[in-house]
C-alpha cells in the first residue's frame, strides 16, 4: 500500500482586497484537486498561510459536505500579520494547527477565497497524506527506525531562493549545488531544517518520494524545525521522516515560495546519515 505525503501551495499576487474577493490559484507544478487515492483515506494534516502586508481571512471549501461542512464559506480561518514583529516579516502562520485535520474524498477540488488589502501578496500551503495513492511508492521512516540506523549526523546548505514573483515557488537548487559532502550511495533521513531568513514554504522535490512534492513552512512562528519531520512522525504515529539516496542528490530538487520576493533564506538540512536503506 503506497502512502504519499504531498504538500501543495496555492497563491495570488497583488490581490484585489475586499471580502472574500480573491481566489487563489495553485502555484506551478501543484493542483487543488485531491488526487485519484484508491484505498484507505486521505486527509490534509498541516496548512499554513501568509499576507504579505496585512492582516487577511480565508476561506477554505470542498464540494463535499464531510470534508468542510458547507458550500458558502467552509473552513473558514484568520491569517495575522503583526504578531510577532511586524506585517511582511513573518511568513508562515498555522492555519490548521493541533490535531485538527481535514478528511479528503477523491475527485474533489478544493477552491480558497481570501479577504485582504488590496495589492496584497496571499501564500497557502498545505500537507496531504494519502494511504494509498497508485504509481507513488515514497520511502518514509518512522523515528524509532530511523534512531536503529543512524550512522552519524550532518547539516548540508541549500542557498535556493524565492520567486520575484510573490506567492509563486522560486528557481529549483540541486541538493548538491552549494554544499556537496554527501557519502556516495547512502541513505539520508531529513530531520528538518532551519533558515537564517523566514521564509512562507521550504519545497522538496526528488524521485525516492515518488516524484512528488514534500515540504514544511518555515515562518518565525516556525523557525524550531529543526525536526519538523520527525515531530510530524511522532505527533501522527506514522512513518513520515522523508529518506532518500545520496546518489540522487542531484535530482533531490529544493524551492522556496514566499508571500516577499527574491527571499534568500539560507536553508540548512539536518540529515541522520543511515547505516540501510529505511522504509515500510
Amino acid at each position: 500500500m503506497p502512502r504519499a505525503v504531498v504538500l501543495n501551495s496555492a497563491s495570488k499576487a497583488n490581490t484585489t482586497g475586499g471580502t472574500f474577493a480573491d481566489t487563489l490559484t495553485a502555484n506551478a507544478g501543484d493542483s487543488l484537486a485531491v488526487a485519484n487515492f484508491v484505498n484507505g483515506n486521505a486527509k490534509v494534516l498541516e496548512a499554513w498561510a501568509i499576507d504579505s502586508a496585512s492582516v487577511a481571512e480565508g476561506s477554505w471549501v470542498y464540494t463535499r459536505p464531510q470534508a468542510t461542512h458547507d458550500q458558502q464559506r467552509g473552513f473558514r480561518f484568520g491569517v495575522p500579520a503583526l504578531v510577532p514583529g511586524g506585517a511582511g516579516a513573518i511568513a508562515a502562520h498555522s492555519i490548521l494547527g493541533g490535531y485538527g485535520t481535514i478528511d479528503l474524498y477523491k475527485s474533489d477540488t478544493a477552491t480558497l477565497t481570501y479577504s485582504s488589502t488590496a495589492a496584497d501578496n496571499i501564500l497557502q500551503s498545505w500537507i496531504t497524506l494519502y494511504d494509498d495513492l497508485p504509481g507513488v511508492q515514497g520511502v518514509f521512516a518512522g523515528w524509532d527506525q530511523i534512531q536503529a540506523l543512524q550512522l552519524s549526523m550532518v547539516g548540508i546548505q541549500v542557498t535556493a531562493v524565492a520567486s520575484a514573483t510573490r506567492g509563486a515557488y522560486g528557481a529549483q537548487r540541486a541538493f548538491n549545488a552549494d554544499d556537496d559532502r554527501l557519502h556516495a550511495n547512502t541513505w539520508y533521513a531529513i530531520l528538518g531544517a532551519t533558515v537564517q531568513t523566514q521564509c512562507t514554504t521550504l519545497s522538496l522535490l526528488g524521485p525516492d518520494w515518488g516524484g512528488q512534492r514534500i515540504g514544511l513552512p518555515m515562518g518565525v512562528l516556525n523557525t524550531d524545525t529543526s525536526a519538523w519531520f520527525v515531530d510530524q512522525t511522532l505527533k501522527w504515529n506514522l512513518p513520515l521522516i522523508p529518506c532518500f539516496n545520496s546518489n540522487n542528490k542531484g535530482n533531490v530538487l529544493v524551492q522556496i515560495a514566499d508571500g516577499q520576493a527574491n527571499t534568500s533564506p539560507k536553508i540548512d538540512f539536518f540529515l541522520y546519515e543511515l547505516t540501510a536503506q529505511p522504509g515500510y
